[in-house]
C-alpha cells in the first residue's frame, strides 16, 4: 500500500510544475493545461518575458488575491490574461477570479472588459469570488462588465451594493448567476440600459420570497431559487412577464395548496423544482401548468394525485431523488406514474447509480433508461423483486422471469423437423417384370400399352408437442411411403401380328428409367415356405418319436435287490 502512495506522489509531481507567468505571483501548471497562482496583494497584472505563454496556452485560468487590504480594480485590468488563453478553441475555457479576506471591494468602470475578446470558443466563463471581512463592503462603479460578451458569469458574494442595471450596462452575457448576494432594481435606469442577458437565476437564504427580495430585472428568463423559506406571496408576482423558473429548496415548511396558492396566475412560469420532505396533497394543483419539474434528495412523500393534475408536464427530473428513503407508497405512485406517462412523451432523469438495487429504480431502469441496472442487480436481487409491495414491480419481475424461463427453454430443446421441411420420399427400387404366364402371347407392341400409375402416400409426422423437451435424443419425422402401381396392357390382336417380324420375343421387360440394372429377377417365397414347413414338421416327429421310445424303455427296466456284503 505504501508503494502504492509513493505512485500516485511521484505521478503528481510529473503532472504539476512551477511556472512563472506573472511578476510577483507564484503560479503552478498542471499538463491538463491548467493554470494557478497567488497574489498577496493588488498590484498590475505583468507577464514575465520568459513566460511560458509563449510557448504554451491555457484553456483555465484560476487567480487568487489574498490580502486583507482595499482591493480596487482599474480598467481593463484582466485584458492580458487574453494572451495565455489560445485563440481558437474547440474547448470550453474558464477564468475564475477570487478575492478573499479583503476589508472592501472596489471594480471600476470597465474592470472586466475586454476579456476573451477575439477569443473562438464554443463556451467561454468567468467565474467571481467575492469573500469580504465584513458586509456589504463590495462596490461595482457602472459598466464594470463593459463590452463583455461571454456564454456564462456567475457571481458569489453577500451584496452589489449598485444597482442591477448600473453593473451590468451594456453587457451581453447568456446565463448570468449570482448566489447569496442582494441585487437592488433602479427602475429610473432601465430608459439608459443596453445590457442584453438571456437568463437570470438569483439564488438567496431567504424567509418570503416576494417581489421586494427578487425585483422584476430587466431580462429574458428569471429563475427565483429560495433555500429556507417560510412563505411565499405568489400573487406579487402576479405581473412578472419573464419569471419562468421558481426552486424551492429545503423549505422549513411543509408545500402545501396555501403555500403555492397564487402561481396559477403566472402562464409564463414553466419550471420548479421542490426539495422538500413533504408536498401535501393538491399543491401542485397550483402549478398544473408547468412543463419541468425537478425534485431534490430531501423528497420523502408525494402527493401523486396532483401529480397527476399536472398535464402539461414535459419533463420530470428525479435524478437526485433517494428512492430508498421515499416513504408510504411515493415510491411506487411515482414509477407508476413515470410508467405511464413515458408513452406520451415525458422526458424522464433517473439516477445515475443505484448502490443497493433498489427494485424500483431497476424496474424504471429497464422502462426508460438503458436497462444497465437490470442486469447488474438481477443476480442479487430478483428473487426480493418479485416479491415486492408494489404491484407493479412485482407484476414486472414475474412476468420477465417467466419470460426468460420460455427463452432457455427455446434454447435447450432440439431442432424439429417440421411438416415444411419432412424428408423426402424416397421411391423403392422396381425390379424388372417376369412374365411367367405361358399361355400370353410371345409378342409385346409398345404402341398400344397403356400405363396408368396410381400412388398413395400416407406420412405420418410426429407432433412435436407430444415430445417430451429434455430427451436428448434427436426426434425425427416419420414418413411411410405406399406405392401402389396398376398396369394395364392393351393389346390389339389384329395389328400384333403386322407390328413385329421376330416370331420369338424375350418375355422380360425392363425399363431402364426405372431400373438401374435388368440382372435382378423377382422368385416366389411360395417353394421355400413349403420346404421350411416340412423340416419343421419332420422335427416335430422325431421329437414325439423320441419321447414314446425312452417312456417304454423305463417301464420295462426294475430294480433288483442289492444282498448285504459277505464279510
Amino acid at each position: 500500500m505504501a508503494t502504492f502512495y509513493i505512485y500516485l506522489f511521484l505521478v503528481s509531481l510529473s503532472l504539476t510544475k512551477s511556472c512563472d507567468v506573472f511578476v510577483g505571483m507564484s503560479c503552478t501548471c498542471y499538463e491538463s493545461i491548467d493554470i494557478r497562482c497567488t497574489m498577496s496583494k493588488i498590484a498590475p497584472l505583468t507577464l514575465m518575458s520568459s513566460s511560458v505563454s509563449l510557448t504554451k496556452k491555457f484553456d483555465s485560468i484560476d487567480l487568487k488575491f489574498d490580502s486583507d487590504e482595499n482591493m480596487e480594480l482599474d480598467k481593463n485590468y484582466f485584458m492580458i490574461l487574453n494572451e495565455l488563453l489560445p485563440t481558437v478553441s474547440n474547448d470550453p475555457l474558464t477564468i475564475t477570479l477570487r478575492f478573499q479576506d479583503f476589508r472592501s471591494f472596489h471594480a471600476k468602470s470597465s474592470s472586466f472588459s475586454q476579456l476573451y475578446h477575439g477569443i473562438t470558443s464554443p463556451q467561454k466563463r468567468l467565474i467571481v469570488e467575492l469573500h469580504p471581512v465584513k458586509a456589504k463592503s463590495i462596490t461595482f462603479d457602472r459598466n464594470s462588465f463593459d463590452n463583455l460578451h461571454i456564454h456564462e458569469l456567475s457571481i458569489f458574494a453577500d451584496s452589489l451594493t449598485s444597482p442591477f442595471e448600473s453593473i451590468f450596462n451594456n453587457a451581453n452575457i447568456t446565463h448570468l448567476n449570482i448566489e447569496g448576494a442582494i441585487v437592488t432594481h433602479d427602475p429610473l435606469l432601465l430608459k439608459d440600459y443596453t445590457g442584453n442577458i438571456q437568463s437570470l437565476k438569483i439564488t438567496r437564504m431567504i424567509d418570503i420570497i416576494n417581489s421586494e427580495e427578487f425585483p422584476p430585472f430587466p431580462v429574458k428568463s428569471y429563475t427565483i431559487e429560495a433555500h429556507k423559506m417560510r412563505t411565499l406571496d405568489a400573487l406579487s408576482f402576479i405581473n412578472y412577464k419573464q419569471l419562468t423558473g421558481l426552486n424551492i429548496i429545503q423549505p422549513d415548511v411543509s408545500i402545501t395548496p396555501k403555500i403555492l396558492n397564487g402561481l396559477e396566475n403566472i402562464p409564463t412560469l414553466k419550471s420548479m423544482s421542490f426539495d422538500a420532505e413533504r408536498i401535501a396533497d393538491g399543491a401542485l394543483k397550483h402549478v398544473k401548468h408547468i412543463e419541468t419539474l425537478i425534485l431534490g434528495t430531501y423528497t420523502k412523500m408525494l402527493d401523486t394525485e396532483s401529480l397527476n393534475s399536472l398535464k402539461s408536464l414535459k419533463q420530470l427530473d428525479v435524478r437526485y431523488v433517494q428512492f430508498s428513503t421515499l416513504q408510504a407508497n411515493t415510491s411506487c405512485s411515482l414509477a407508476d406514474y413515470i410508467n405511464r406517462r413515458r408513452m406520451m412523451g415525458l422526458t424522464v432523469y433517473l439516477p445515475n447509480e443505484n448502490p443497493y438495487c433498489d427494485c424500483i429504480l431497476v424496474f424504471l431502469n429497464n422502462m426508460v433508461d438503458d436497462g444497465s441496472q437490470l442486469i447488474k442487480c438481477q443476480s442479487a436481487n430478483n428473487d426480493r423483486c418479485l416479491f415486492s409491495s408494489c404491484s407493479i414491480v412485482s407484476e414486472y419481475f414475474t412476468r420477465k422471469q417467466k419470460e426468460d424461463i420460455e427463452d432457455q427453454q427455446k434454447l435447450n430443446t432440439p431442432s424439429v423437423i417440421t411438416p415444411a421441411q419432412s424428408l423426402p420420399i424416397v421411391r423403392p427400387f422396381v425390379p424388372p417384370l417376369i412374365d411367367l404366364n405361358d399361355n400370353d402371347s410371345p409378342y409385346y407392341p409398345d404402341e398400344n400399352i397403356f400405363q396408368q400409375e396410381e400412388q398413395t402416400t400416407t406420412t405420418t409426422i410426429i407432433n412435436p408437442i407430444d415430445i417430451n423437451i429434455y430427451d436428448d435424443e434427436d426426434v425425427m419425422t416419420k414418413s411411410t411411403n405406399i406405392i401402389s402401381t396398376t398396369k394395364l396392357l392393351v393389346f390389339n390382336p389384329d395389328e400384333s401380328e403386322n407390328q413385329f417380324s421376330t416370331p420369338v420375343m424375350k418375355r422380360i421387360h425392363p425399363d431402364p428409367k426405372k431400373n438401374q440394372s435388368s440382372k435382378y429377377l423377382v422368385l416366389s417365397w411360395i417353394p421355400f415356405a413349403i420346404i421350411a414347413a416340412c423340416l419343421f414338421l419332420s422335427l416335430i416327429i422325431a421329437m414325439i418319436s423320441y419321447v414314446i421310445y425312452h417312456k417304454q424303455r423305463t417301464a420295462s427296466f426294475k430294480l433288483v435287490p442289492q444282498a448285504a456284503p459277505i464279510v
